[in-house]
């Protein structure tokens, strides 16, 4: 991969930080600043795909039997119509809810975010489609998952990502967002540094282990992404709460995975060439141009 030229472009943009893991170091650490490699950035929606690894965790451990277990078990108050959504829905985005924020450009979900009680707005959304059918981008869902870790290990979200994921990892300096009740928030809400971001997508790479101990299961991180529903064929694939580029639909030799944050935030992860790239960008329009121009690069490597 030319990662100098790579490097080059993102320069010229609003990208904050760039960094390259390949097969057992760091090869491109690039700052903008001296401040950008000490502070913490919002990752947006980089925070699903941590969700994700923590729903992962709490089963390994017991907490939740099954990713097909229905909700309602945890959520008695759902409507009737929604009986039958389990996380599985929730993971992949597949509850067929009424829900803008992402396709024609990105909406931020402001009419959830002012509302009082988040959980029983996402409850209240009606459903337009049949659970399971279709994928469309919704942080509810994320926020039923946090809640759900909630529920099921009788701790914050927070306290149980601290115990199980945050410090195996030394993640020490980061903030969290709640909501109204004192939820973390699961599809948006934290703040993190680069580095951090880097150990995140290292654990994936490295299957669930970390430092000789396995934080998540492998299976669990295989599962996590393997395509499973198409909505936005300009991104990629989706699986749960990570996105998958199809090597066929882009062009690209290997298969790849990432999370993806408003404004350019990834952290990107190719099995086979041993490698992990995290963007940190401000670029509230253009939040895809990173991910273009990495694909671009991979491209180059047929």
């Amino acid at each position: 991969m030319n990662l100098p030229e790579l490097e080059l472009a993102f320069k010229k943009r609003k990208v904050n930080a760039f960094l390259v893991y390949q097969k057992g170091e760091i090869v491109t650490e690039y700052y903008k600043t001296e401040k950008c490699a000490q502070n913490v950035y919002k990752i947006n929606s980089i925070t699903k795909s941590i969700i994700s690894i923590l729903i992962g965790i709490a089963i390994e451990k017991g907490y939740i039997h099954s990713i097909h277990t229905p909700i309602v078990e945890w959520i008695p108050n759902i409507p009737k119509e929604k009986q039958d959504l389990t996380i599985y829905h929730l993971l992949t985005m597949t509850t067929g809810e009424e829900w803008q924020e992402f396709g024609n450009g990105v909406v931020f979900p402001n009419d959830f975010v002012e509302s009082d009680h988040w959980i029983d707005y996402i409850l209240k959304k009606p459903l337009m489609n049949q659970p399971g059918t279709k994928m469309n981008y919704n942080s509810g869902s994320s926020h039923l998952l946090s809640y759900i870790v909630q529920k099921t290990t009788n701790m914050t979200t927070e306290q149980f990502a601290k115990i199980h994921l945050l410090d195996p990892l030394h993640i020490t300096d980061y903030e969290w967002q709640q909501d109204p009740q004192g939820i973390f928030v699961g599809g948006f809400g934290m703040k993190m540094k680069a580095e951090d971001m880097l150990k995140i997508g290292l654990l994936c790479l490295q299957n669930g282990y970390w430092n000789g101990q396995q934080l998540v299961s492998s299976s669990w991180i295989r599962q996590s992404h393997q395509e499973r529903y198409t909505t936005y064929e300009h991104i990629g694939a989706y699986g749960y709460h990570w996105w998958v580029l199809d090597p066929n639909n882009f062009n690209i030799p290997y298969h790849t995975y990432f999370a993806m944050g408003y404004g350019g935030q990834y952290i990107i992860i190719v099995p086979q060439l041993e490698l992990v790239v995290v963007i940190s960008s401000q670029m509230p329009k253009r939040g895809l141009v990173p991910l273009k121009l990495f694909i671009k690069h991979l491209q180059e490597m047929h």
